[in-house]
C-alpha cells in the first residue's frame, strides 16, 4: 500500500517517539546516591542537573568521555589535586577544547558540578 499524504504524519510521528523513547536513559547522568542516613545532598543534585546541560555533551553521560576528556577514571583529582584549579578550568577554559564557562555557572555552581564529578562519576 502506497503512503499517502495521511499516513506520513503518523509514521514521522511513530518514528520521532521510537527514537525518542530509545534515547531516553542512555544518555542519563548517574543518579546521586543517598547516604547511609538516606539524605541526598542537595549540591550533589544542582552539580548532577548541571552536569547534564553543561557538561555531558562533551564528557559523556557518565564522564565517560567523548569530545572531551575522559572524567570517570580517577585522572582528574589527580591532576587537580587543588579545587581551585578546577574552578578556574571550568570558568575559565582551556586552549581550544575547552570553553569557558564564567557567563554560564556561578561559583557555586561550577563548585556544585566539580563535587558531583569527584564523588559521583569517579
Amino acid at each position: 500500500m502506497p503512503l499517502t499524504s495521511l499516513h506520513l504524519p503518523r509514521l514521522i510521528f511513530a518514528i520521532v517517539l521510537l527514537v525518542a523513547s530509545i534515547s531516553c536513559g542512555v544518555s542519563a547522568s548517574p543518579e546521586v546516591k543517598p547516604d547511609e542516613n538516606g539524605s541526598v545532598d542537595p549540591e550533589l543534585i544542582l552539580g548532577r542537573e548541571i552536569w547534564g546541560i553543561h557538561c555531558s555533551s562533551c564528557h559523556g553521560a557518565s564522564g565517560q568521555g567523548g569530545r572531551g576528556k575522559k572524567l570517570n577514571n580517577g585522572e582528574l583529582a589527580i591532576n587537580y589535586p587543588d579545587k581551585t584549579s578546577l574552578i578556574s578550568l571550568i570558568q575559565n577554559g582551556k586552549g581550544q577544547g575547552m570553553p569557558a564557562f564564567s557567563s554560564k555557572l556561578t561559583i557555586d555552581e561550577t563548585k556544585a558540578v566539580i563535587n558531583y564529578i569527584l564523588d559521583v562519576l569517579n
